[in-house]
């Protein structure tokens, strides 16, 4: 059961009470350089963040995306009990935080799906996003109280009617190729506005975002802005003792962009 009681509500009355495009940052669970303690979250909501996403690195998950693949070799070895425990804890520093979890087909076949689903609602997750995923996946997951959200490629994804038909509440929607690549911002921007006019349900956008001028570009049309690689690359780049600080500064600057001015 879920710590607070509230199931997938906490991010689906989030997603329905915005104001402006949410802001979605993400860290990987036992990476020193993200999840040593609690400072990094609470920082990243302090400053801004209205979700938290996390990635769960379980022995055969190998992200395509360089600076997250980096982050899951930091975090190498990690226990999956360990990974809820630190859930738990992102949970009880930040209770009214929607927090997801960013699932691969190998984190699957590693917990089991019944164990993930179980897991997650007990560490009080709120949803997870699933990066290949099947219909019948996504309403395991939805039936386990948890929001349900499939990654779909932006453009020619096959399966996307039915996915975007599973999904509950939101689908996630990428703006490139992969995680860490680098971003054509008038193109993307153009296909979030597509995207806006044909789309069934609210979407995150994601995959290659990193700059106030690109959030500026795709806010306007997407549910959430999920940004991942570029928040590693501002602590990779900043001293350890001033990481904080750089987050923060950079966190602002993201959320900034996501309001839409007339």
């Amino acid at each position: 059961m879920n710590p607070s009681g509230e199931g997938m509500n906490r991010f689906g009355d989030r997603l329905a009470a915005r104001r402006s495009s949410l802001l979605i940052v993400y860290l990987t669970l036992g990476d020193p350089l993200t999840t040593a303690g609690l400072d990094l979250p609470l920082a990243a909501v302090e400053a801004g963040a209205d979700v938290i996403e996390v990635g769960i690195p379980t022995p055969s998950t190998a992200p395509k995306g360089a600076i997250v693949a980096e982050s899951f070799q930091r975090a190498g070895g990690l226990p999956p009990e360990r990974a809820f425990a630190l859930l738990g804890e992102i949970r009880a520093a930040l209770p009214g935080t929607p927090i997801l979890s960013l699932i691969y087909p190998e984190t699957v076949a590693d917990l089991g799906r019944e164990r993930l689903i179980t897991e997650s609602v007990r560490s009080g997750t709120d949803g997870l996003v699933l990066t290949a995923p099947d219909p019948g996946e996504l309403r395991d997951v939805a039936a386990g109280g948890l929001a349900a959200i499939p990654v779909i490629r932006a453009v020619d994804d096959p399966a996307a009617d039915a996915l975007e038909s599973a999904a509950a509440p939101a689908t996630y929607r990428t703006m490139s190729p992969a995680t860490g690549s680098e971003l054509d911002a008038p193109s993307a921007g153009a296909l979030a506005e597509t995207l806006a006019a044909t789309a069934r349900k609210p979407f995150l956008a994601g995959f290659g975002i990193s700059r106030p001028s690109e959030i500026g570009l795709i806010a306007p049309h997407a549910a959430g802005i999920v940004i991942g690689s570029e928040l590693h690359r501002v602590l990779l780049r900043s001293a350890p003792g001033k990481r904080l600080d750089a987050a923060r500064s950079a966190i602002r600057e993201w959320k900034a962009a996501t309001v839409v001015t007339s």
